[in-house]
């Protein structure tokens, strides 16, 4: 879809893209600036395979600050290249052939696909509007097996927009610490981008 809008683009066509997830404004300047600073000074070599100790030292800062988990310190953080890199890499590294990952549906285009990859079954659990489009913690609790071991959960959501409620979270939280072997990744690629309704939303914490 993005490389089909991209020549309706050259070829003239007025499209509006609802394919790749990225900004509609360029690179905010001090973030520009900073790049072209580290160029100059030559901060340009390899780092640490687990990422520069200053970079994981200041997301455990942002995790305590912002999400409310407690005693995280940068030997807890691993640096990527983006969520799909992290998230390919947790399942890769969790699961093996016979497996089973669990995806509510509607879903990111890839989790299925990692799953795969690491020779894992998706499970897609199929959720609807009256619901919000949000996994229930009676959904989960039916589509578990012993073959279960992770979870991925999106909130907010790609693609809906829907966002967990602390207490929907919690419902889901204690059905999953039931299942010793089941891992839940929160991919919050999103979590900034999040619209006050009245009701309070969930995070990490």
């Amino acid at each position: 879809m993005t490389d089909l809008a991209t020549e309706m683009k050259q070829g003239g066509m007025d499209v509006i893209s609802l394919s790749v997830g990225e900004p509609d404004f360029n690179t905010p300047e001090r973030i520009a600036g900073a790049g072209r600073k580290a160029i100059e000074e030559g901060f340009t070599k390899y780092s640490p395979n687990a990422g520069l100790s200053q970079l994981r030292e200041a997301i455990a800062r942002k995790l305590q600050r912002e999400n409310g988990i407690e005693g995280l310190s940068a030997a807890n953080v691993v640096v990527t290249n983006g969520a799909k890199q992290a998230i390919a890499e947790t399942v890769l590294a969790t699961c093996s052939p016979g497996d089973e990952v669990i995806v509510p549906s509607p879903y990111w285009v890839s989790y299925p696909e990692i799953a795969r990859l690491a020779g894992a079954e998706p499970v897609i659990v199929e959720t609807n509007l009256e619901e919000n489009f949000l996994l229930t913690a009676e959904k989960l609790e039916a589509c578990l097996t012993p073959k279960s071991r992770v979870l991925i959960l999106c909130s907010p959501s790609n693609p809906t927009g829907s966002v967990y409620s602390r207490k929907q979270m919690e419902e889901l939280a204690r059905v999953a610490v039931k299942h010793p072997r089941l891992l839940v990744i929160s991919d919050e690629i999103y979590e900034h981008i999040y619209y006050e309704t009245g009701e309070e939303g969930a995070d990490s914490g």
